[in-house]
C-alpha cells in the first residue's frame, strides 16, 4: 500500500479512525504506540491522525538478531483532553 493511499484516507486510515473512535467512547485518555523509525508510511498515517511524536525507545526489541529503536507516538483522548 502506498503512502499516498494512506494520505488519502486508505484502509489503515478507516481502521485507525474506528479504533480511535471506540477507544474514546470507551473512556479511554491516551492512545501509544512504538513505529520502526525508518517507517515514513506509518509515521505520516499517525500524524495525520493527530498523534504526536514523544521520544524514542532506543534499543527496544531484537528483530532478526538485530536491536530496534522505535519512535513512540501518543493521542489524547477526550478523557485525557479534559481539565
Amino acid at each position: 500500500m502506498s503512502s499516498e493511499r494512506h494520505e488519502a484516507g486508505g484502509d489503515g486510515s478507516l481502521v485507525m479512525r474506528a479504533l480511535i473512535q471506540e477507544c474514546d467512547r470507551r473512556g479511554f485518555w491516551k492512545l501509544t504506540s512504538p513505529v520502526f523509525p525508518e517507517n515514513g508510511a506509518s509515521r505520516a498515517l499517525c500524524a495525520s491522525l493527530g498523534f504526536r511524536e514523544v521520544g524514542m525507545y532506543e534499543r527496544h526489541a531484537r528483530l532478526d538478531g538485530e536491536w530496534r529503536d522505535c519512535v513512540i507516538v501518543e493521542l489524547l483522548l477526550a478523557a485525557g483532553r479534559a481539565t
